[in-house]
């Protein structure tokens, strides 16, 4: 997610060069951050099932290709 006013195609571009796969959200007006109650400015993650419904927080950086944290992932999830 991206909430400091970045335009569409700045995002893009910081997808593309980092080939990120994971869905990323632009939210300029910062409805999703309200919703979800995000606070403050350092790297929090936040993981969403396919109802909306908040199934886990990360705060502070996370090297998301590990081991560990998509085993994380593949249990909040189900996804054997």
């Amino acid at each position: 997610m991206t909430i400091d006013g970045e335009r569409k195609g700045a995002a893009q571009k910081v997808v593309d060069q980092n080939k990120i796969t994971l869905t990323v959200l632009l939210d300029l007006k910062e409805k999703t951050m309200d919703q979800y109650g995000v606070r403050g400015w350092i790297p929090q993650s936040y993981l969403v099932d396919q109802k909306g419904m908040l199934v886990g927080k990360i705060v502070g950086p996370r090297n998301w290709s590990s081991p560990e944290v998509w085993s994380c992932i593949k249990e909040l999830f189900g996804l054997g």
